[in-house]
């Protein structure tokens, strides 16, 4: 199943970010792999490429999210490589975050972590990036 993240001005931007669970690992130990595609969407233009985390890298999200509230900026991230978030809390509207979601292109390219991302930034609530999230 697919689940999308949209843009607060997705009208006018067509900026959104999916994500699309391929395949659900067997458990081991409590531990099982999530496949997935991340598409980026730029209206007219997309970019996909599928990733591996392990379930306890949602959990590790959701725990770190926690921060939102104490920080008006950060960053997040899992233990798997590929996929790395950042946010910022809009100082117009303190319901709504600058989101950027970035893909790591030495990971794309070569399957080894490095510091060059491509990234998408959306303006979401808070509460659309956690049902983002919990939805893997």
């Amino acid at each position: 199943m697919e689940y999308t993240l949209k843009d607060r001005s997705f009208e006018f931007s067509e900026t959104e970010v999916k994500h699309e669970v391929i395949k659900i690992g067997e458990p081991e130990d409590d531990l099982f792999e999530i496949e997935f595609k991340l598409t980026f969407s730029y209206g007219f233009l997309n970019y996909s490429h599928n990733f591996i985390w392990i379930n306890q890298d949602i959990e590790t999200l959701l725990e770190q999210m926690k921060k939102m509230d104490e920080k008006n900026y950060g960053t997040l991230s899992v233990l798997s490589p590929g996929v790395s978030f950042a946010y910022s809390k809009d100082p117009h509207d303190e319901n709504f975050y600058e989101f950027t979601v970035f893909m790591d292109t030495g990971y794309i390219n070569s399957y080894m972590g490095t510091e060059s991302k491509l990234g998408i930034t959306l303006t979401v609530s808070r509460e659309d990036i956690a049902n983002w999230i919990t939805s893997f």
